[in-house]
């Protein structure tokens, strides 16, 4: 288990944890460190739907935002990309802003209604903050807190996007709730991070970039420093967000289409996951 801090700034309060070594506790009962979705998924409209996720991607003209996640990131990769988390810097920010100057700058942004966004924006451009990944798209919006839970489709994005929308009702889902693209630009991967503490979670997701190629996702065991890498031929997966886990850098635009929500009952069962718990303490020392 791993404990959620919270910081508290100018009348906000943000989620930061510290960074522990915890190695990779995986999903389901044989904390399987990632998982190929492929044979649960039906992959033969791949090049279609492929097809339409660039060209939609080229026809929305708005709604995109910036990615975002709480947390230390691990000491190699603060070395690698020599900066930190927003919200590391935010929990440090006098060491930071030693001289103030972007402290009274976030309390300007905040005085003209700008929230919690403005300020990891902030903390990207000015400060050196790590930028996870460079632009996300929704097709289907909601809380992180509650993105298992049935979201509300942007009718503004999904109208590029039917034969998607007809396909995301083919997966192995109860109930679909965030749907977005995650992207990242030529020769800049997805900085490694956990999307939340440790704590036991019932995430369910699939992530897919369909006929585009190979995407270099791994988990990452920052114990004994090794990355656990999707095998090559996979276009879909699933993992435990709460793990260490990122994209090597590629050398052109890429995207992965996350879909969240509540997996049924039967594929729970395939995948180990008791009473639908992605991840559970009790699940330690019961790998088969």
């Amino acid at each position: 288990m791993q404990k959620m801090k919270i910081i508290q700034y100018n009348n906000h309060s943000v989620q930061h944890f510290d960074y522990e070594e915890l190695g990779i506790q995986g999903v389901g009962v044989n904390r399987t460190p990632i998982i190929n979705m492929d044979k649960f998924i039906d992959h033969s409209y791949d090049d279609e739907l492929n097809a339409e996720c660039y060209s939609g991607l080229a026809l929305c003209e708005g709604n995109y935002k910036m990615g975002m996640f709480w947390g230390d990131l691990p000491p190699e990769e603060e070395q690698r990309l020599n900066g930190k988390s927003w919200t590391t810097i935010l929990a440090n920010i006098e060491e930071h802003d030693p001289t103030g100057i972007h402290r009274q700058a976030i309390d300007n942004i905040l005085q003209q209604n700008g929230g919690k966004k403005a300020i990891y924006r902030y903390i990207y451009f000015a400060m050196g903050g790590v930028i996870p990944w460079f632009f996300g798209l929704y097709l289907k919006e909601n809380h992180f807190a509650t993105k298992t839970k049935n979201g509300k489709y942007n009718e503004e994005v999904v109208k590029y996007f039917p034969k998607l929308l007809d396909y995301l009702e083919s997966l192995p889902f109860k109930d679909i709730g965030r749907v977005l693209f995650f992207t990242t630009y030529p020769s800049a991967g997805v900085a490694t991070h956990r999307d939340a503490n440790m704590a036991p979670h019932k995430d369910h997701n699939i992530n897919l970039f369909f006929s585009s190629g190979r995407r270099p996702s791994f988990i990452w065991d920052e114990k004994i420093k090794q990355k656990h890498y999707l095998e090559d031929s996979a276009r879909s997966y699933f993992f435990n967000n709460r793990d260490h886990h990122g994209v090597d850098p590629e050398p052109r635009f890429r995207y992965t289409l996350r879909v969240d929500g509540t997996f049924t009952d039967e594929l729970c069962d395939q995948l180990g996951l008791i009473d639908g718990y992605t991840w559970h303490p009790d699940y330690i020392g019961k790998i088969s």
